[in-house]
């Protein structure tokens, strides 16, 4: 794979990743429910993002921000993953 494939891909997954990330964070209001599930997705974002402190302004830019990073995680795992596939 050439490296500007590799961008190009990191890019869409990320920005995938990002509207994902977007439509949990809103889900969270939009889904009302009782107190136990907001727990349980507030408890979800904790283990999932670093530096998650609640659903605020400063979690919601570091969750946007770390969903478009993962999306470049990904597909560099998924790269380095065909590099030890032995091709036949």
């Amino acid at each position: 794979m050439n490296n500007q494939n590799f961008w190009q891909k990191g890019l869409r997954l990320g920005v995938f990743f990002a509207i994902l990330f977007v439509i949990c964070f809103i889900w969270y209001y939009l889904r009302g429910g009782s107190d136990e599930i907001k727990t349980l997705h507030n408890s979800l974002f904790e283990l999932s993002f670093f530096g998650w402190s609640g659903m605020n302004t400063p979690s919601f830019i570091y969750g946007i921000i770390q969903s478009f990073i993962w999306g470049y995680i990904a597909v560099a795992l998924w790269n380095l993953s065909g590099l030890f596939i032995s091709k036949k």
